[in-house]
């Protein structure tokens, strides 16, 4: 019987009691482990999609949506009547940022690990009750740790979340978060993202975070907020990622026309 042969894997539940990884990361997430460990060669030509859906267990869609993540990794590439080759036995993690959808940030979070090392509730006022959005005096969730992608000893960026207490239930057991917090928080109080705002600023990273992160005072970086808003334009959640310069990389293609 194949590893993939239902639509939800078994014990594919994370540890933050999420079973809704998508198919095709599930999919794309065991081809990259084959990568890495060497079971699909650098250079080795994948079977073609029939093939593989069959040796997997799941539809051609599926493992077309699986070849698609892995190329935007760099892992993969598809040439016209050669078929797609494996083109590295690393992702390039720079290239995760490329977060144009709710489907990109929920793949950059399965891919990595949130360390939650600060976790307490928190007045905001002033200048941070103005960035996040909210009154001043509101009480709000505040955790922050380092983030590493899975299987790398270096954290890459240092996450702050401030979240509405109505997440309390959510978070209150968490230590390590593996999947996206905004789906979560849908998950368990049955709102809604209806939007989120995303901005990026290059800042010099506070000598706090550089030494959480190993970098030298002074280091400069990109400072990424996200506020994650529900119906009525009610904040949910407001995420701060500081990542050293040469951690990131943001890419996008311009059409020509």
């Amino acid at each position: 019987m194949s590893d993939l042969d239902s639509d939800q894997l078994p014990g594919s539940a994370s540890e933050e009691g999420s079973t809704s990884t998508p198919l095709y990361l599930q999919v794309a997430h065991r081809l990259e482990r084959q990568i890495v460990s060497g079971e699909r060669a650098v250079g080795s030509l994948l079977p073609p999609e029939a093939e593989l859906a069959v040796q997997l267990g799941v539809s051609r869609h599926t493992v077309r949506q699986a070849i698609a993540q892995l190329r935007k990794r760099g892992m993969l590439a598809a040439r016209k009547g050669v078929g797609t080759r494996v083109e590295a036995s690393k992702p390039d993690w720079r290239d995760r940022f490329r977060n144009d959808s709710r489907d990109d940030l929920f793949d950059f979070a399965s891919q990595s690990e949130f360390f939650i090392e600060h976790k307490e509730r928190r007045e905001v006022r002033g200048k941070t009750a103005a960035e996040i959005g909210c009154r001043p005096g509101k009480r709000l969730i505040y955790m922050a740790g380092p983030r590493h992608f899975i299987g790398e000893p270096v954290p890459f960026c240092w996450n702050e979340v401030y979240l509405d207490p109505i997440a309390q239930d959510v978070v209150a057991d968490m230590s390590v978060l593996r999947s996206s917090l905004f789906q979560l928080v849908e998950q368990r109080t049955g709102e809604r993202i209806e939007e989120i705002q995303q901005e990026i600023r290059a800042v010099e990273i506070d000598a706090e975070v550089c030494a959480a992160l190993g970098r030298p005072e002074g280091t400069i970086g990109l400072r990424i907020t996200r506020r994650y808003l529900a119906s009525g334009g009610r904040l949910l959640e407001y995420a701060i990622q500081t990542s050293p310069a040469d951690s990131f990389a943001y890419r996008t293609n311009l059409s020509a026309e």
